[in-house]
């Protein structure tokens, strides 16, 4: 039997077993050995010696004496053969054991001891003496399961597995499901957890190493003006290591692959048009991605003038894009994903993608067709450490911590309602000429108290009649948004009430108040977020998180948002209430994803794994690596090797 084999052709699998387990992605032989345990409980040894009530007890012997009672109890009295005293042991609801145990019966039984003998216990029967099974036999263990399938179907069908499929695979995957005792089976997850994080180490090292090789579509020198001139401001300490990686980066015969993480803020746009221009100076085409229009707009706005003042032509392109319509004579190019294979290129040779994490392995892999580009990959979300090695592993990090001079971190207050103080700081602030964000989870209100975008529009409105009040949200044209935006940044519109669309790129330095309703249904990254489109400015900003929640988690988050502005910090602390799975999904990224092994708990075990995979790739791969690597990247190995 090969580990492809379709487990439907497992006796006893049958249609509607099929089903279900397909619903746990198991469909081969190989999926089905990677569904591990979630626990295992263990028979001991045969014997009373030293055991007291509540000790889990086994018991081997011959049935003495049966008897039965009205209600379904079955009883029988068992002579164990180490010469032990007899024991009751009790089965409720027993009419099909009544079926299978009689006097003489062998039996070996296992279960909590009582003051009246073993109740339930779990147990196997043999003709004779001899032919009973050993401890291991009356072990149970529980599998992740869904309707129409249970852990004893999934056991039952590990345990049909023959000896042909375990030679296929290292032993610890045999005793992970077929331990002997704790200490056999929690070796076997220590191994497992192992392989899983070196797999993935060695995906991301045989990345690397390939696109190593690829020489890159454009070569940089640096020029011998200095690019910084063209900004009206003076970059940042952090700002300025950062573009001197870039640089280093881009002379290399080989493409950059570097993530560049910033808190909200903290210009990482800036060193995005430095290395654009650098890009161009050099012969060589831009272009920066973004998830939204409102983004690419955004950012287009906000960069095209250090462009213009370098003679360097930029444009804009969000909307319906002729396929290979070309664009030979722009230097940058600033558009959402519709640019990635329309375009028609003349020497593209830096990709800049702005929060990156919301694009898919094969959207970054259309970037292939046009070359070996540099890639630089920006998120305002900063990423944890155990993130940043897994999800982030092949790309080069750089980090932006220092804000720009003038900057005031914004003050942040977890209200469960609004209050007085609350309304006359609105007030205030309005007063002043300044505007407020509102953000609600919903757009239209349900029959719950989840609060929604029109209903809170509507009660502002109410509250502040002297003020103008707008809404944004998803449902919206392209158009409506476009005009209720351009409201919001003129100044037109003072409270602008939306969903998480406002998240990225709406820039309005003259918004002091940031609002959120039902914040506990946010995580920790997105309230960040969200509190980062205030405090732009050079004025004191405000955020209030309104909610009753009594959740220990939103509380948590609640508290992590008052108590700090540092998003790394954030990030750090998401991770730990949330986990990995919940902040990055390892699909988009054509990782395989982890089963057993944790990115917190086993950091220590991911850094060996990684130091093992980058000298496992440095020496050359074996041909079990690689079918390793087919296994359980499938196509996706290289598919995300830009990022």
């Amino acid at each position: 039997m090969q580990l492809d084999t379709p487990v439907k052709e497992l006796a006893g699998v049958g249609p509607r077993t099929a089903r279900s387990l397909k619903q746990l992605g198991i469909e081969t032989v190989w999926d089905l050995v990677m569904h591990f345990p979630s626990g295992h409980t263990f028979a001991p040894e045969p014997g009373l010696a030293g055991k007291a009530i509540g000790d889990v007890v086994t018991v081997v012997g011959q049935v003495e004496s049966i008897w039965g009672h009205t209600g379904g109890q079955f009883k029988a009295t068992v002579n164990p053969t180490n010469g032990e005293p007899s024991i009751c042991i009790t089965w409720f609801n027993g009419r099909y054991v009544r079926s299978l145990v009689g006097r003489g019966t062998w039996i070996i039984a296992s279960g909590k001891l009582t003051e009246y003998g073993l109740t339930n216990p779990v147990f196997k029967i043999a003709p004779r003496r001899e032919a009973l099974p050993d401890c291991t036999a009356l072990n149970t263990t529980t599998y992740p399961i869904v309707k129409g399938v249970t852990s004893k179907d999934i056991q039952r069908a590990i345990r049909q597995l023959p000896d042909s499929v375990w030679e296929q695979l290292p032993y610890h995957y045999c005793v992970i499901h077929l331990p002997r005792d704790q200490q056999n089976y929690d070796i076997a997850v220590a191994k497992i957890k192992y392989d899983e994080l070196y797999y993935m180490q060695l995906g991301l090292a045989l990345r690397q190493h390939h696109r190593d090789q690829e020489p890159t579509n454009v070569r940089c020198m640096q020029p011998m003006l200095d690019i910084t001139q063209y900004f009206p401001f003076r970059l940042t300490g952090d700002q300025e290591r950062v573009i001197g990686e870039i640089g280093h980066d881009m002379y290399y015969p080989r493409s950059m692959n570097r993530l560049l993480q910033g808190d909200v803020g903290s210009g990482k746009t800036i060193v995005a048009a430095y290395a654009a221009m650098l890009m161009a100076m050099n012969g060589g085409q831009t272009a920066i991605l973004c998830p939204t229009q409102i983004l690419a707009k955004q950012h287009y706005e906000s960069i095209k003038g250090y462009f213009e003042a370098a003679g360097l032509k930029c444009e804009l392109v969000v909307g319906p894009v002729r396929h290979g319509e070309p664009y030979v004579r722009q230097d940058i190019i600033v558009g959402t994903t519709s640019i990635l294979g329309d375009i028609q290129w003349n020497n593209l040779g830096l990709v800049v993608v702005d929060e990156g994490h919301r694009f898919g392995v094969d959207q970054r892999a259309t970037l292939r067709q046009h070359g070996n580009p540099h890639f630089l990959q920006m998120t305002a979300t900063p990423i944890p450490r155990t993130i940043a090695m897994t999800a982030f592993g092949d790309l080069d990090v750089s980090t932006i911590k220092e804000m720009p001079p003038g900057r005031m971190p914004v003050e942040t207050t977890w209200l469960r309602r609004p209050d007085n103080v609350f309304g006359d700081m609105l007030a205030d602030q309005l007063r002043d000429g300044h505007q407020v964000y509102v953000v609600c989870p919903r757009i239209e209100a349900l029959d719950d108290e989840m609060r929604a975008v029109e209903e809170v529009a509507d009660e502002y409105a109410c509250r502040f009649s002297t003020y103008t009040v707008d809404v944004l949200h998803g449902k919206m044209s392209q158009a409506e948004k476009d005009l209720a935006i351009e409201s919001w940044v003129t100044g037109a519109t003072s409270i602008l009430v939306s969903t998480t669309v406002v998240e990225v790129g709406v820039d309005n330095p003259n918004a002091t108040v940031m609002v959120v309703e039902g914040a506990e249904r946010f995580g920790l990254a997105q309230l960040h977020q969200l509190r980062g489109r205030v405090g732009r400015g050079e004025h004191q900003s405000y955020c209030f998180l309104i909610s009753d929640t009594d959740s220990t988690d939103g509380r948590k988050r609640l508290r992590t948002m008052e108590r700090t502005n540092d998003g790394f910090e954030i990030a750090e602390e998401d991770l730990r209430i949330r986990g990995p799975g919940d902040l990055l999904s390892t699909r988009q990224h054509g990782l395989p994803d982890l089963r057993l092994a944790d990115l917190v708990e086993d950091y220590e075990l991911m850094l060996q794994a990684r130091e093992d995979a980058r000298v496992a790739v440095a020496e050359g791969l074996t041909d079990a690596d690689c079918a390793e690597l087919e296994r359980r990247f499938g196509k996706n190995l290289l598919l995300g090797d830009v990022g």
